[in-house]
Formats: structure tokens, C-alpha cells, sequence
């Protein structure tokens, strides 16, 4: 009964898919004119790393403020772990501060908390950086909790950052001892 469901469900996000990737443009053949090349619309993200990717919230917040972050090294067990962060405001605050908490196995040990900054002006970038300390295999969430204050008052808003650690390669072995030479024949 459980693996019905599963096809069920399987047949509908392909029957979606295939709906979706449907196309009702008319066909060249009918005269129309192609159209005119339309500009990417301007973002309200100021320059951020083409490597950063958008922490999650569980909320609006990133309407507020934006947190982006890039692992500088791949996530393993007792291995040092540099996290370059960009805190983007879409708004002006008088202060911003970033505290973050780890879960059990992923400990942060340094560049916590971050701030408190004050005069954050609209759409200009904070940098950071965060060095987590993994000690175990396993997927954790660094929870980066932004408090703002502005005229709206004190706003504290919650993003998860998800970090997968794998365990540390196993050591190679020392090549054997080579076989001591065996005496010559006199």
C-alpha cells in the first residue's frame, strides 16, 4: 500500500512536469514577430559572491534583511570549517547584530556573535566570517539569528544554514617494510 502511494505521487509531479513544460507560443510559421529582448529585472540584492547561496528562513525576513553564505572548505570531521557570510539589509536600521548557534557535533569557534553594527544603511553588504569545528558525520543547521533595530523597534528574525559533514578520509597506510636483502653466496 506504500509503494502505491509512492507511484501515485510519482505520477503526478511528472504529470506536472509535462504540463508545465508545455508551450502555447505561436509558431514562427504564423507571421509573428519575434520579440524584442526583455532586461533581467534589478534585483534588490546589493553585489553579493556569485558563489553565495541564501540562508533559510522560516519566514518573510529576507524581505528585512538577507543572510548569503559560502563554505570555503568541504565540511569534515574535525577539520576546520570557514563560512564567509553576507548580511544584506533591504532597509536602514540603527543597529544589527548576528549571534549563531550550532547544534551538538558542529561547534562554532570563532566569529561569533557579529556586531553589534550600528548606522546600516539600505542594500549595503556586512561581511563576516564564521569557523565551525565539525566533530562528527552528519547533516546540522547553524541557526544565524539577526536581531534588528530600526523604527519599526526590535525585530529579531531566525535563518538556518545547513552544513552535510562527511567523515575524515581514512589515513593511508605506510608502505610496507621492505623484506630485508638476503645475504650473497660467498
Amino acid at each position: 500500500m506504500f509503494k502505491s502511494r509512492h507511484r501515485a505521487a510519482f505520477a503526478a509531479v511528472v504529470c506536472a512536469c509535462l504540463f508545465s513544460a508545455c508551450d502555447d507560443t505561436p509558431d514562427k510559421a504564423e507571421g509573428t514577430a519575434p520579440a524584442a529582448p526583455t532586461k533581467a529585472p534589478a534585483t534588490k540584492t546589493a553585489a553579493i559572491g556569485a558563489d553565495m547561496v541564501a540562508a533559510v528562513s522560516s519566514s518573510q525576513a529576507s524581505s528585512a534583511v538577507g543572510v548569503h553564505f559560502a563554505l570555503r572548505a568541504t565540511p569534515t570531521v574535525n577539520k576546520a570549517l570557514p563560512v564567509d557570510l553576507t548580511i544584506v539589509p533591504h532597509r536602514d536600521f540603527s543597529s544589527l547584530t548576528v549571534h549563531f548557534d550550532s547544534q551538538d557535533g558542529l561547534a562554532v569557534t570563532t566569529g561569533n556573535p557579529f556586531g553589534p553594527k550600528s548606522g546600516i544603511s539600505n542594500e549595503t553588504p556586512q561581511t563576516h566570517q564564521l569557523v565551525l569545528l565539525p566533530t562528527r558525520e552528519g547533516m546540522f543547521m547553524v541557526a544565524a539569528t539577526v536581531e534588528t533595530d530600526s523604527v519599526e523597534g526590535n525585530v529579531t528574525r531566525v535563518f538556518s544554514i545547513p552544513v552535510i559533514v562527511i567523515a575524515a578520509p581514512a589515513a593511508t597506510p605506510d608502505a610496507a617494510p621492505a623484506a630485508p636483502a638476503e645475504p650473497a653466496a660467498n
